[in-house]
C-alpha cells in the first residue's frame, strides 16, 4: 500500500468513526455509512491533505456515489489528479 492510500484510508477511518486498518479499498462508502454529505466532506479533507481540488460541484447524490463507489474508485482518480497537477 502506498502512502496516497495509506492517507485516504486515515481519511475515511476519521470521516466513518472507524479504524483505517480494518477498511479495505473496496469498501463502499454505502457499507461505511457515508452518504452523500461525508463524501463531499471527505472529499474536502482529501483537497487539504493533497493540495488538489477534486472536481464533483453539480453532481446530484447519484452521481456522487457512481464516481466515488469505493475507496479505490475515489483513490484512482485522486492520484490521476495529482499526476495531471505535477
Amino acid at each position: 500500500m502506498d502512502k496516497i492510500e495509506e492517507r485516504v484510508l486515515e481519511l475515511v477511518g476519521e470521516q466513518a468513526g472507524a479504524d483505517p486498518k480494518e477498511i479495505s479499498l473496496f469498501s463502499k462508502f454505502e457499507e461505511l455509512n457515508l452518504d452523500s454529505v461525508a463524501i463531499v466532506e471527505l472529499i474536502f479533507s482529501l483537497e487539504e491533505a493533497f493540495n488538489v481540488s477534486i472536481p464533483f460541484e453539480g453532481l446530484d447524490e447519484s452521481e456522487l456515489k457512481r464516481n466515488f463507489n469505493t475507496i479505490s474508485s475515489l483513490i484512482d482518480h485522486l492520484k490521476g489528479l495529482l499526476q495531471r497537477n505535477e
